[in-house]
């Protein structure tokens, strides 16, 4: 019967991936409320948008990821139309060297409180190499002597030291990846489905 009729086989696996991936996501989602505390903790980042919003956004991230950079965009639109959303960074460098550099160098403009501007700068541009992510730090008047030191700063080792063991503790695999109120959201999340997602919260929550 197999032999004359193989999508049997075929609707069989891919009711197997189907629930392998739902339970994969159901441990997920129970390992983000285990370490919600270090989740939320923003002593080793800044909050972008208001800090006392009603919906916190975290995100781990990349600046030579290209789905980060698409995402950037609706996140920041999603930013100045909500005034109520408290997003938390997480530098997550995971692709090459120049990702590393970025980051530290993105988590070094905080001790100059330019990380915001210098954040959405380096997430407008295309593949990052070395030069270009000192270059957009000068022209937003960033002492790039400073930078330099601090990029090796305890705070940054630690702040991307955290993301990864985080991210390998919930079983993260990639970049962007969204919490959400302790929603589990992998990937570009577009602009529209992230307003049904905070308006659904808001409205669970009356």
């Amino acid at each position: 019967a197999l032999l004359e009729n193989p999508e049997i086989l075929r609707e069989a696996s891919k009711i197997l991936q189907a629930k392998e991936e739902q339970q994969r996501n159901q441990n997920v989602s129970h390992l983000i409320k285990e370490y919600n505390s270090e989740l939320i903790d923003t002593k080793d980042t800044v909050v972008i948008g208001n800090p006392n919003g009603d919906i916190t956004i975290i995100e781990f991230f990349d600046y030579n990821c290209p789905y980060c950079k698409t995402a950037a965009k609706d996140l920041r639109a999603l930013l100045e139309t909500d005034e109520n959303i408290k997003f938390i960074p997480r530098e997550w460098p995971i692709l090459n060297n120049n990702s590393v550099i970025a980051a530290k160098a993105a988590l070094a403009s905080i001790i100059q409180g330019k990380y915001k501007e210098y954040h959405w700068k380096l997430m407008k541009e295309g593949s990052l190499t070395e030069a270009r992510i000192f270059d957009i730090a000068r022209n937003l008047k960033i002492d790039i002597p400073a930078l330099k030191e601090n990029m090796e700063s305890e705070f940054v080792i630690n702040h991307i030291a955290k993301s990864t063991a985080l991210a390998r503790r919930i079983g993260f695999s990639g970049t962007p990846l969204f919490v959400i109120e302790g929603r589990f959201l992998p990937g570009f999340v577009p602009l529209k489905e992230l307003e049904k997602i905070i308006s659904d919260i808001r409205e669970s929550r009356m």
